[in-house]
């Protein structure tokens, strides 16, 4: 890799093109595989908008999931080969690529070299340059613990079949299953002279955890290609808790441990696979790191410890050049203070969610949770407003007791059927509480009445109290697997909104479309998102993160660790 830096997956959509508009210029990036749906968007989307014909939309999930990476593969390629072709004039996007590079990388010094020659000598030292270019790979992430109806064995087939030769990041959980599925595709081992075609990487917060999955992947033969550590509360979206170790620790164990992990991994593969050919890796996997590193003295410091990249993702949501992300949603984003990001309930998963606040999303729950509390005299009655949503693709699932199906948390039917069950709790509590009131009146002199009296009116509204912050957090969840893919269904309705290439405005005047309503939107940024406030070039935020351009963050921003140990101090 070229780049130290990596951009990781963020949400369902926001990563979902990345590749395609940052690949060429040698930035690596992760595609969420969610949503095979939203992908089949993106690619009938490209298609409309590249004049390409890429056929009929697929009908299965493998097949919507294949054909997306398929495309981005070959999307990829094309623009590369285009960049490479370019001449180098100071201003090209083929300067763009070495401009982005750290001042100190062998690239940028050869480039910068370049402009001191003339004649057939920068001719040939430019041919040699171009030579040793390589476009960003494409990584594509599972959410292992998500299986409902098979999506993840599902997620693991579409990528095995596609011509992507990047890799695979496994992150929330560890499921064996979808290990074994990994371990039925050749591709993903080594084999001969030639390293896996499709790489493994872990997604971990913690050392146990990698050493753990690192070890039941090297019975089967498989090796990991990258531990990617992740701070468990500083990288946005859910929020893990439970390690209560900060990303510095963890790193430091890492690099500590490498050998120990390298060498028990790799005697592994050699002692446990009986199928010949299949060889153990030759050196360490790579280490990166992720989770609020905005800053260049942060960056600094993370791989001054001895690891391989970073991966920075919350300011890319500014950078229309490399992320997904609808005009609105980048106005909101921009406004943003940091404060207006915030450990919430939204995620129907029951786990802390990482949220922006001021998102419609966020607020369109906040509106249903004031109408829930209105007097009936107040109540808007609108449709809109019903505790709930309706629950379309189903991603988020679970086996919850009272119900004979899956059932997700933040649907209409679940709601309902909680704020039920919270009424029925809070009326068996507060029955109990006037019946314990009864015998204590009983019990004492008529001169103590009044005070029992008074001690059952204040237990009874501790018992509302309490109930209403259960109402509040049922009446918070987020269709998070619809409305994290939503910003991008709206860039592409905004750069492909027509029905027969008519601008919707025109479309809906004409009456040939019915005006659309917007959906809402989730997005959930970790809190560094409040010290950007524009939109900016990738160069721009690149040369930020590198620190050899104009710092874009306050000097006197609080450090990513600080946020860290501030977050973990505040829920322990």
């Amino acid at each position: 890799m070229v780049h130290k830096i990596h951009i990781p997956v963020m949400g369902i959509c926001y990563t979902a093109d990345t590749p395609i508009r940052v690949a060429h210029l040698g930035i690596t990036s992760v595609i969420s595989l969610v949503d095979d749906g939203l992908l089949e968007e993106y690619r009938m989307a490209y298609a409309e908008r590249l004049g390409l014909d890429l056929g009929s939309p697929q009908t299965t999930r493998i097949g919507r999931i294949r054909s997306y990476l398929d495309f981005v593969a070959d999307e990829v390629e094309r623009k590369f080969t285009r960049l490479c072709a370019c001449r180098f004039d100071g201003g090209s996007d083929k300067d763009l690529y070495f401009l982005m590079l750290p001042l100190d990388s062998r690239l940028r010094v050869e480039y910068d070299g370049i402009f001191a020659k003339t004649g057939l000598a920068r001719i040939a030292a430019e041919a040699a340059l171009t030579e040793k270019m390589e476009p960003g790979e494409i990584q594509a992430n599972i959410m292992v613990g998500l299986n409902h109806d098979e999506a993840a064995f599902d997620a693991v087939r579409g990528f095995a079949a596609s011509k992507v030769s990047g890799a695979l990041v496994l992150s929330a959980g560890v499921n064996l299953s979808v290990f074994e599925e990994i371990a039925k595709c050749k591709d993903f081992y080594r084999t001969g002279t030639r390293p896996p075609k499709k790489k493994i990487i872990l997604k971990v917060s913690d050392y146990r955890s990698a050493l753990i999955q690192g070890r039941y992947l090297a019975k089967k033969g498989l090796e990991v290609y990258e531990y990617r550590i992740e701070s468990g509360v500083n990288c946005g979206g859910h929020a893990f808790f439970e390690s209560k170790k900060l990303l510095l620790d963890v790193v430091r164990e890492f690099v500590e441990k490498r050998k120990e992990l390298f060498e028990t991994t790799r005697s592994m593969i050699a002692a446990n696979v009986p199928v010949q050919g299949i060889l153990p890796p030759p050196s360490p996997a790579r280490i990166t790191a992720q989770g609020g590193l905005c800053a260049p003295e942060d960056i600094a410091q993370v791989l001054s410890l001895g690891i391989d990249g970073v991966g920075v993702g919350t300011p890319f949501l500014l950078v229309p050049q490399a992320t997904s992300v609808d005009k609105e949603t980048r106005r909101l984003l921009a406004s943003a203070k940091p404060e207006d990001v915030c450990i919430s309930h939204a995620s129907p998963l029951g786990i802390p969610f990482v949220n922006l606040q001021t998102s419609t999303a966020a607020r369109i729950c906040e509106q249903k949770i004031q109408e829930y509390f209105a007097p009936e005299s107040e109540k808007s009655g609108s449709s809109e407003l019903k505790p709930g949503f309706p629950c379309r693709q189903h991603y988020l699932c679970q086996n919850i007791p009272g119900f004979d199906h899956p059932v997700c948390m933040a649907s209409r039917e679940y709601v309902m059927h909680r704020l039920a069950e919270i009424d029925k709790l809070e009326q068996e509590d507060i029955e109990s509480c006037k019946m314990q009131s009864h015998h204590a009146v009983e019990n004492h002199e008529r001169s103590r009445e009044s005070g029992a009296a008074n001690a059952c009116e204040n237990s009874m509204a501790e018992i509302r109290k309490k109930y209403d912050r259960l109402r509040r957090v049922t009446l918070s969840r987020e269709c998070i697997c619809r409305f994290l893919g939503n910003a991008g269904r709206e860039e592409i309705r905004e750069k492909s909104p027509s029905l027969h290439y008519q601008p919707e405005c025109v479309a809906v005047a004409r009456g040939s479309q019915h005006a659309r309503t917007r959906e809402p939107i989730t997005i959930c940024p970790n809190p560094d998102i409040g010290y950007f406030d524009r939109e900016y070039s990738l160069l721009e935020m690149m040369q930020h993160l590198y620190g050899t351009g104009k710092r874009l963050t306050p000097k006197d921003k609080p450090s990513a660790f600080e946020v860290e140990e501030k977050i973990l101090k505040s829920v322990t």
